[in-house]
This record gives C-alpha cells, structure tokens and sequence, in this order.
C-alpha cells in the first residue's frame, strides 16, 4: 500500500480538522516569517522543527492525562487478572454481571477510570490529521512559500497550450490533486508542490522557452526545501535511482525514525506493565518501529522529519512525566 496516496495536496475542509489545520497553518506562517523577517532564513526545515515543539508543548497537559491514566490501571492490573482467573470458566449471565460488579467496585476503589487512557488518543486523532494537512501542503499555509509557487505559474499561463502539458504532468504523478483545473492557479499551486525534483526537471523541459525564468525560481523552491542536504520535498530515498538513489543523506531519516519510535515503545511502560501486556500487545509494540519505518520511507522527508522530532520530543517527555508519576506514588 502506497501511504501517501491518502493524502489529498488541497487545503483540508473536513470539520474539526480543516480548523484545526488553519490554526496551525497560522503558528507555521508565524515561524517562518520570524526567521525570514529576523534572520533571512527561508528554511522549511527549520520551520517544521519549532512548530513540532510547540505543538508538542501544547498537547503535554493530553500527555500527562494518558500517562497517569495508564500508570493507574498498571496499578490494578494484578486485581483485575485474579477476576478475571476466578470467573475464567464461569459464562453464565450471573457470574458475568458479578464480574463486571467486582471490576467496576475495583476500578473506583482505586479511583481508576478503564477508558481515561482512549480519551487522550481519541482527542489527538484530529489533531494529527491536522498537523499534516498543514504539513503536506505548506504552501497552503505559508504566505512567502506559495508567492514563490505563484510566480511560477504567473510565467507558466503566459504560454499559449500551457493546459495540455500540465495536464499529461498531472496525469504522471501517482498523487492526484483532487478537482485538478488548468485554470485554477491555487489547483496549479497543488501540483507543483507534489512535485519530486524530477518532476521539476520534466516541467522545466516541458516550458523550455522560460526555462531561463523557471530555473531561478525553483532554486529559490530548492532552498526552502533542502534542510542539512536533503530535499524535504522528496522521498528520503529514491529506489528507481539504484544505489546512488538509496544510500544518500535522506536515508537517515527512516532510520532515525525506526530508532526513535523504538525507543517510544521502550519507555512508554514500565517493565512491570510489559510483563503483563497481552500477546497482541507485544506484537503491537514490536511492530510500530516498523511500521513507521515503511510509513517515512513513503512520505516526503518533510513529514520524515516531524515524525522524528515529535518522536524525540516523546521520547524525553515519557521519561520526565514517568519520573515524576513514579514519586508521586
């Protein structure tokens, strides 16, 4: 499955998210123009990492509710495995209303909630769909970024039969934007964001007559892009450039991923919760690092390199969070 095919290059209109996304769209526009306006910094890169972090900041209070939440049922987990061994062989109506009676007087016993660790996860869910509305698609949500995209096409719809190439360059990309119309400079503004540096060679070759205007501005498109050498535009790697196109700068960021999220599963439970996760758990925890690493591998490096800063964040904020948890008890 190919994950980025999910995401559509438009500015998000779903409910909930689609508002969500302006509001961060605001706080990413705000720290780009701070480091353009303070430090002549065009980095996009720079940009994601801040944002990252403050987002991350703000959802800490979420954080710490779901943590204290699991903390609290690892506490009565031994209670609830002896329950559920004294009623194991017992399914018959009344042995079933006692077992949920004896789990419910337990759970407010040690005034626990069994669903206070979901509500965190559930209340982040949108938010993540959010994060990446914005991130898929900067220039959506950065003023400076998308006057660059316009200058662009402003010299692309200058030529007559301009419609016919971009729409056999449309037809190319695996992403599709949806409602894609010639005519539509925010429509134009989608593709050209989509695409990989490639991509930007093909339509350079296709409007070889402004090439001369075309090639400025895409470098200017390269610099806010390019963050410690890599494009965050493209996919870390690039399978169909062989060797060459596998083993770059990009690569690390997958891998870096993997290591964080693995060390994500590692301290987000104590090893006295790991020793009673179920088998499905386990596999779960086993898996996510990989997960991930596939998930990265297909996503523009960009969105590689918010997942590992905000998988840092967690990393040390797990560690704080859990310190602090384990005295106050």
């Amino acid at each position: 499955m190919n994950f980025s095919s999910i995401f559509i290059l438009t500015q998000s209109s779903v409910p909930v998210i689609g508002t969500i996304a302006k509001l961060f769209g605001i706080i990413m526009n705000g720290i780009y123009d701070f480091f353009f306006n303070t430090f002549g910094v065009v980095s996009i890169g720079i940009s994601i990492i801040v944002f990252t972090i403050i987002i991350r900041l703000l959802m800490i209070p979420l954080a710490i509710k779901q943590q204290k939440s699991m903390k609290d049922m690892q506490k009565v987990q031994p209670e609830i495995k002896k329950l559920q061994e004294k009623y194991k062989n017992k399914k018959d109506p009344d042995s079933q209303k006692k077992f949920q009676e004896e789990s419910s007087k337990l759970y407010q016993e040690h005034n626990v909630n069994p669903l206070g660790g979901c509500l965190p996860v559930v209340i982040q869910m949108p938010i993540l769909f959010a994060l990446f509305a914005v991130l898929r698609n900067i220039p959506a949500y950065i003023g400076h970024v998308r006057d660059v995209y316009a200058s662009v096409v402003t010299n692309i719809i200058s030529l007559p039969g301009y419609e016919k190439t971009l729409e056999t360059l449309h037809e190319a990309q695996k992403i599709k934007v949806k409602g894609f119309d010639v005519t539509n400079q925010n429509k134009i503004i989608d593709l050209l964001n989509g695409l990989t540096s490639s991509g930007w060679e093909e339509l350079t070759e296709s409007f070889i007559e402004i090439s001369d205007k075309l090639t400025p501005l895409y470098d200017k498109i390269s610099q806010m892009n390019y963050f410690l050498t890599i494009n965050l535009a493209d996919t870390p790697v690039n399978f169909s450039n062989g060797i060459n196109g596998i083993f770059t700068v990009g690569l690390l960021i997958p891998i870096l991923c993997f290591l964080a999220q693995l060390l994500v599963t590692k301290t987000s439970s104590s090893p006295t919760s790991q020793k009673q996760q179920d088998q499905t758990q386990k596999t779960m925890m086993i898996m996510m690092p990989f997960i991930t690493l596939i998930f990265v591998f297909q996503m523009p490096a960009g969105l590689g390199l918010y997942w590992l800063i905000s998988n840092v964040f967690q990393v040390v904020q797990q560690v704080v969070v859990n310190k602090h948890l384990e005295e106050k008890i």
